[in-house]
């Protein structure tokens, strides 16, 4: 099991639950279902996305690597009054193969802070009924990747507890400000996040973070009988610091 992964977002998902009204919306916005027989929260974090798929499905299954993140992800559940989602305390680089087929697959923002994210977009190709789909969020490969990734490793060597964790997050709140002021934009916090502060954690200390091309991936989903296509390009406020999304319907 991934045992930093885990220690990270046990820390994390409790403080920073996302916000159910605009991760909602997001959602509607993203699904083109709306009727679901099973479906798989891979990844659940914080259980809000297992939450939107029990609306829509007879039933999720919602795997996590972290403990915690899974008793936050059923205290939403119990909040929203769900029982038709049930967890499982899994790493999605071993994911049981007996817990699919599903008719659809929510996997936005995990794959790509395992250790071997290929393997958990194998596992997830594997899990998928013939014509299910596969939602698919990682981030987007640039120039500027290095960059962050520079910071990344800098902050998690260097700056690495609550209290300098705050001060990154204010040196980055601060120059995002100067740097929207100078655009004529408003500050860039995303609509789901409960604060900047929770953007910039989840951003530079991660263990785990890799980036892709687009085009390596809907050829990865491809050549593993997928139909694959981009539906969103670039959800990030920064052009370098972004998320792109695939769907993959697995052939019949």
């Amino acid at each position: 099991m991934d045992l930093a992964t885990k220690e990270f977002y046990d820390d994390f998902w409790p403080r920073f639950v996302p916000i159910y009204d605009e991760t909602k919306k997001y959602m509607l916005e993203t699904l083109t279902e709306r009727q679901i027989g099973r479906a798989l929260d891979a990844g659940c974090g914080h259980g809000i996305c297992s939450v939107i798929l029990s609306e829509m499905a007879e039933q999720v299954v919602s795997v996590d690597v972290s403990s915690d993140s899974l008793a936050t992800a059923r205290q939403q559940a119990q909040r929203f009054g769900r029982d038709n989602i049930e967890f499982h305390h899994q790493d999605l680089q071993e994911l049981d193969p007996n817990l699919g087929p599903f008719d659809l697959v929510w996997c936005w923002g995990v794959a790509m802070m395992a250790p071997d994210p290929m393997k958990v977009m194998r596992n997830l190709m594997a899990v998928t009924k013939p014509g299910g789909t596969v939602y698919l969020g990682l981030y987007l490969k640039t120039w500027l990747s290095p960059v962050h990734e520079g910071v990344r490793h800098f902050c998690r060597a260097y700056m690495d507890t609550p209290a300098r964790r705050k001060l990154v997050g204010g040196f980055f709140t601060g120059l995002t400000k100067v740097a929207c002021a100078l655009k004529g934009q408003e500050i860039n916090r995303r609509a789901d996040n409960v604060s900047i502060q929770a953007q910039v954690e989840d951003w530079y200390y991660p263990p785990y973070k890799t980036f892709y091309s687009i085009e390596e991936i809907v050829a990865l989903f491809e050549r593993n009988g997928f139909k694959a296509e981009c539906i969103q390009d670039r959800l990030g406020r920064m052009k370098s610091a972004t998320i792109f999304v695939i769907r993959a319907t697995k052939n019949g």
